[in-house]
């Protein structure tokens, strides 16, 4: 018996019950958090307010523990879990056994909950300024979110559940998955959504709390501002992602799981600008709530989508028990929040105000909202029209013209906005604002100008670009009026400056995605070494083909000489796990346009078939994302804004939306 003990089997079996005993730890703590924080919450109790908040704090920490098992059990090769035999093999790299952690289902559930614990943990000991029941409410609300990840993962989809059998070997992490991209984007993008969890709970608990001043406004806008950053660089990091991985030369194809991580990200963006005339004028305060109570559904139903498999995708995991669960969690914050928004929103005892000036910036401001709003409604109805018309026996698909058709007007308007927005005053006109509207008009003239002389004819082109240039000329003037009168006030208001530069980012990536996708050219060549093809302007030359034999798979490679460059696209071929093939693109990336080959097909006698594109401008794309996730990190470490000031001075944000 001493003899059995030491064999490490043992202790990798024992380390599996360890993991699923902190989850139900986590579930138990989480739930008697979420009860007390309510009841204390109620009672104004401050000693039962800081026990609750310690109890979350604790589920956090069994969340934590579990998740250092599952990782210890990924990198020491423990099969006698199902999730890491079904998720890494012996030959899958170091670093990709740790990216396996998020690879599934269940481990990309338990790192959702883990980032929901910890940016929770971090936005409570942040809300000390709010008041004892606001933050006890919001530690409930929290908590109650965390316990249903914890009950799904101790009950429904435990990443510990152990094989009757130890295999040798696992069957490996899915081909598509085998690249450095997994270490940068699930991470990032499942981070997102968890943190849009924290603006919800606390825009809650200050309906229930009937707390309605201007440090919440702060507190959840800022947390908001991170879950927008983070979403942004998400799907940003996507978007780069299918584009070197997918080999269809494309990087946004209106995916359904594409779809359900943009929407809560237009939402957040219209929650973004209009917290600001809540901020500085009292207005729109139901409005605000109603956005960040939809940015979160809409992360529930995007969490359903995914995890369920009821809609068709190259992104979602296999239909399991998840789904009916998350749909019925889905139900109850509706449900929640609807309630919630219409017993506690009112405010009869303010004073009324004054009608909003439709030429302002609020009134840019609320149209620039409604613009997002519809947008995202055009989003969902495309994401959701395949599962309807199925429950009626069709088969409707919804397509890339259906989006632009119906969205493309839209994200037109709001450029028009971006462009013309930041210029107007508060209020109403002054004389001095027609003065700075010649900047972005003068900006939107000459691009348009430029277009028409260099042949472009087709309308959308003459559209987009132009806008998008408008946009860079405001932005541009204001930084250099304001680096020539007050250079100071770009470093002293860097939230204000950093959303400037978050603009002049998006118009840079609005040329890169309009350029790419109008200018695409696109050829298909089958070749014998020594043979050319041009594309574009752009001459390849075919000089061989030769097979690789890596550890855990084999690759055929065909070089093709482009200027003094060799791209190597490549097929490889995962004999492991069922001879399933991943194309490798190759692409040669200027700042005027990438040349992007993929290795369609090989011949016996040495010919190759190829796709080649010319895509123009898609660096763009990168540098202005950039741009924005800067822009991002200097609004949310700027100065404290409006918000602040009013609490200052004691003045209420609390008139009626």
């Amino acid at each position: 018996m001493p003899v059995a003990l030491l064999d490490p089997a043992v202790y990798l079996v024992i380390l599996g019950y360890f993991g699923a005993g902190a989850l139900l730890a986590g579930l138990v703590l989480g739930g008697f958090a979420a009860l007390l924080s309510f009841w204390a919450g109620w009672r104004q109790a401050p000693l039962f307010i800081q026990v609750g908040r310690r109890a979350f704090y604790a589920a956090t920490t069994m969340v934590l523990l579990a998740a250092v098992v599952l990782e210890a059990a990924l990198l020491t090769h423990d099969f006698s879990l199902v999730y890491v035999a079904e998720h890494t093999d012996l030959s899958t790299p170091t670093a990709l056994v740790v990216a396996g952690f998020y690879g599934g289902q269940e481990g990309s559930l338990l790192y959702w909950t883990l980032i929901l614990g910890l940016l929770g943990s971090a936005s409570l000991v942040a809300s000390a300024s709010l008041g004892g029941r606001v933050a006890a409410y919001a530690t409930g609300i929290l908590a109650a979110i965390l316990s249903f990840f914890l009950f799904v993962l101790a009950v429904v989809a435990s990443p510990f559940e152990l094989l009757a059998i130890t295999p040798p070997d696992g069957l490996g992490l899915n081909p598509v998955l085998r690249d450095m991209g997994m270490l940068i984007h699930p991470p990032v993008v499942l981070a997102g959504f968890a943190a849009f969890a924290i603006p919800f709970s606390f825009a809650c608990a200050a309906l229930l709390a009937g707390r309605a001043d201007a440090a919440w406004i702060r507190h959840t806008r800022r947390f908001a501002l991170l879950a927008w950053g983070l979403q942004t660089t998400g799907l940003l990091l996507g978007m780069w992602w299918a584009y070197h991985v997918l080999g269809w030369g494309g990087y946004w194809g209106w995916d359904p799981v594409e779809n359900v991580a943009l929407m809560p990200w237009l939402a957040t963006t219209a929650y973004l600008h209009s917290s600001q005339v809540q901020e500085r004028r009292g207005r729109l305060r139901t409005w605000n709530l109603g956005l960040v109570m939809l940015a979160f559904l809409l992360v529930v139903f995007g969490t359903f989508i995914v995890r369920s498999g009821v809609v068709p995708s190259v992104h979602t995991f296999a239909i399991s028990a998840i789904g009916p669960w998350f749909l019925g969690f889905l139900g109850a914050c509706l449900l929640f929040s609807v309630a919630l928004l219409a017993l506690r929103s009112g405010n009869p005892g303010a004073v009324a105000e004054r009608e909003t000036p439709v030429v302002s910036r609020e009134g840019a401001f609320v149209l620039q909202n409604l613009l997002l709003i519809g947008a995202t409604a055009v989003v969902f109805w495309g994401t959701v029209l395949p599962l309807v018309s199925g429950m009626f026996g069709g088969e409707r698909v919804v397509g890339a013209p259906y989006y632009e058709r119906a969205a493309g007007p839209l994200f037109a308007g709001l450029l028009a906005l971006l462009a013309v927005g930041p210029l107007l005053p508060w209020r109403r006109l002054r004389r001095a604002t027609y003065r700075a509207l010649v900047w972005p008009a003068a900006g939107l003239a000459l691009a348009l100008v430029v277009l028409v002389v260099a042949g472009v004819r087709a309308v959308p082109a003459l559209i987009v670009f132009p806008l998008a240039a408008g946009v860079a000329a405001t932005v541009l003037a204001e930084f250099v009026r304001t680096a020539i009168r007050k250079p100071r006030a770009i470093l002293r208001k860097r939230r204000h400056y950093g959303a400037y530069l978050a603009h002049l980012g998006l118009a840079v990536v609005v040329v890169g995605i309009a350029a790419s996708h109008f200018g695409q050219q696109e050829k298909d060549v089958t070749l014998q070494p020594g043979q050319q093809a041009t594309v574009a302007g752009y001459t390849l030359t075919y000089t061989g083909l030769q097979q690789r034999q890596l550890a855990d798979h084999a690759d055929f490679v065909a070089a093709m000489r482009f200027g003094d460059q060799t791209l190597e696209p490549s097929r490889a071929t995962y004999a492991g796990l069922g001879g399933q093939a991943l194309t490798h693109v190759a692409i040669s990336t200027t700042p005027v346009a990438d040349v992007y080959v993929v290795l369609a097909d090989t011949g016996a006698d040495g010919s190759a078939t190829f796709r080649i594109f010319v895509n123009p401008l898609v660096v763009f794309i990168w540098a202005g994302g950039a741009a924005i996730v800067v822009g991002v990190v200097l609004g949310n470490v700027g100065e404290a804004g409006p918000a602040a000031e009013l609490a200052r001075r004691r003045i209420p944000a609390t008139l009626p939306a």
